[in-house]
């Protein structure tokens, strides 16, 4: 078995060299003697390996109201569940993040995921999140797994007191919470531990039963690897998105999600536009911002560009794609890679966008991975 810490596929290296081409020394300067926020992302060149981007820092959140507004919240989305220093809890963890194969069937198994519903594509409108107006939807429900311990690891977009975690837990595998929407969502990051397997025979399914008034549904956790879905949810408008890691090994290779607006052009090309959002580690803990667009080449080729940084503006990658419609108007798929300071290529990352008909903004959500950890680019790629 190869060593998932040194994985760098030959398209990583093809499109390193790319992306060290499109860059001058000038671009390469060490940070803090850069200029900050020289990018335009409104003419973005998509016939460039960088997209015209270049190696800079930028103004925390890219000085995007939007983006301003959700680094706001950020800090009020965090969540110490009770069992996070349970004994049980920190022995697998500990496991977890040991050197070894993490196939191996005596080493437990994480699944991470991040699930998020509401209007999926909805504007902040105050710093509290709360809809300027329409009706309410209530999405409180309940999760539970057959098997493991559940732990939520991060609320997304509460609005507090309405929202919040109902506590105390009955028992180690399920979670419960209340969650209102109007013109913006809600979510949960959550990670499901399994014990290694003990005895000869293979273990039965494991499952999470997801259940709230407008949706409910039952996924074998072995199908929350590299799980990534949308799906509308009445009344309309609304939608929930489920995405997910399952890992052997969490200890060394960063990784995580990333959600924010899929906007179509002004002038209504459903060829080109721009996208913003979060980046995000897998327990929910917000890292940065990415900002960039996407659109056609002089070949015809569907192209992304863009940057991310992190919460101060630092720069932290620059990202260089495809993005592709499916056969429902407005839904489709993308995926990148991104390089560091150094000219390599880092990690990937990659998802879904929804951008329908008569909406005022698209959304995306995914996921990414440093090059380092296999199992979790392939669920990816």
């Amino acid at each position: 078995m190869r060593d998932r810490r040194h994985l760098l596929a030959p398209a990583s290296l093809a499109l390193a060299s790319l992306l060290v081409a499109g860059c001058s020394s000038d671009d390469a300067t060490p940070i803090g003697a850069r200029e900050i926020g020289v990018d335009d992302y409104d003419a973005i060149d998509f016939d460039q390996p960088f997209g015209g981007l270049t190696i800079t820092d930028e103004a925390p959140a890219f000085g995007d109201d939007y983006l301003i507004q959700l680094d706001a919240q950020a800090d009020l989305e965090r969540y110490t569940d009770e069992l996070a220093d349970d004994p049980e809890v920190r022995e697998m963890h500990r496991r977890g993040e040991a050197a070894g194969d993490p196939d191996d069937p005596t080493r437990p198994r994480f699944t991470f995921l991040r699930v998020v519903w509401g209007a999926l594509d909805g504007a902040i409108d105050e710093i509290d999140g709360r809809p300027e107006d329409g009706d309410l939807v209530d999405w409180s429900g309940r999760l539970s797994v057959d098997r493991g311990i559940v732990l939520v690891r991060r609320v997304i977009l509460f609005e507090r007191p309405l929202d919040a975690i109902v506590g105390p837990r009955v028992d180690r595998q399920s979670i419960a919470w209340r969650s209102h929407t109007g013109r913006h969502y809600d979510g949960l990051v959550i990670e499901i531990i399994e014990p290694p397997h003990v005895g000869d025979d293979p273990p039965r399914p494991n499952v999470l039963h997801f259940e709230t008034g407008p949706f409910t549904r039952d996924i074998a956790i072995d199908e929350l690897s590299g799980l990534d879905e949308v799906f509308a949810v009445e009344p309309a408008g609304n939608a929930i998105h489920f995405a997910g890691f399952t890992l052997g090994d969490i200890g060394y290779c960063p990784k995580g999600f990333l959600a924010g607006h899929w906007r179509d052009a002004p002038d209504g090309d459903r060829t080109s536009g721009q996208f913003r959002g979060r980046w995000v580690d897998l327990y929910g803990l917000v890292r940065g911002y990415l900002l960039g667009a996407y659109g056609l080449n002089d070949d015809g080729e569907r192209v992304l560009f863009g940057k991310f940084v992190g919460r101060d503006g630092r720069f932290e990658g620059i990202i260089a794609g495809t993005w592709s419609p499916d056969e429902r108007e407005g839904h489709g798929t993308f995926e990148a890679q991104w390089t560091g300071e150094s000219g390599q290529v880092e990690g990937v990352l990659g998802g879904r966008y929804v951008n329908e008909p008569d909406r005022p903004d698209g959304f995306f959500h995914g996921r990414w991975s440093a090059l380092c950890d296999e199992e979790a680019v392939g669920e990816i790629q």
